[in-house]
């Protein structure tokens, strides 16, 4: 019975394990913060060095499923921009084209337009089950595992922070290819579009793509 219950244990670990931390994530993260601040949106306002250090504290001192959206506070703090208006892109399940869109039409702004979004776009992390301990970069859990997972409440309160910015006109891109284009579930349903601020944002552009293969809009 023992053995059984230790095998089916294993088995659901094995199934919510994914990759570990991207490796050399400081270098990545920090060189991405100077390539941001210097050559993409150029801007002495920031310090790439203590943005790692708060992200670090928030992740490496609490264990994999445990880093709530609250612990990321400080680092946005240290990151807090100011977003153009009537140029903000929202999506679901449309990412390469919202990506193509935007690069095309050359007036967009997406969340990984923003400095934390370009930081941490790709990566993975998680800290180790024994805190203190640094990021573990053989295995972290997948996102389905623990609602409060490090990589989902990073990106969670970044979405928060970009729908709450938003001002003017904004445009979502969904994808009219699947059986539920808008997802309540989704990051863009479930915490962009409860915080965007109705006395700031005069017009919402909804855009559903039939066939993302094109033709584009």
């Amino acid at each position: 019975m023992i053995s059984g219950l230790l095998t089916i244990l294993f088995l659901i670990d094995h199934v919510s394990a994914g990759p570990g931390t991207t490796p050399n994530l400081k270098h990545i993260v920090i060189g991405r913060c100077y390539d941001y601040i210097t050559l993409v949106k150029p801007s002495s306002g920031y310090n790439c060095e203590d943005i790692w250090r708060e992200f670090e504290e928030a992740v490496v001192r609490r264990s994999p499923c445990s880093v709530r959206v609250k612990d990321y506070q400080r680092m946005f703090r240290a990151t807090s921009q100011t977003l153009p208006c009537d140029k903000l892109l929202f999506w679901s399940k449309t990412r390469e084209l919202m990506h193509s869109y935007a690069a095309v039409t050359g007036r967009f702004w997406t969340l990984e337009d923003t400095l934390v979004g370009f930081m941490f776009n790709d990566l993975i992390w998680c800290g180790q089950q024994e805190r203190d301990r640094g990021f573990d970069f053989q295995s972290c859990p997948d996102w389905s595992a623990c609602v409060t997972h490090p990589v989902y409440s990073l990106w969670n309160r970044a979405s928060l922070n970009f729908a709450a910015a938003a001002c003017g006109n904004i445009t979502v891109l969904l994808n009219g290819s699947i059986g539920n284009a808008f997802n309540r579930k989704s990051m863009f349903g479930s915490v962009e579009l409860d915080n965007l601020n109705p006395r700031m944002v005069n017009h919402v552009h909804i855009k559903v793509i039939p066939n993302l293969e094109g033709p584009f809009v």
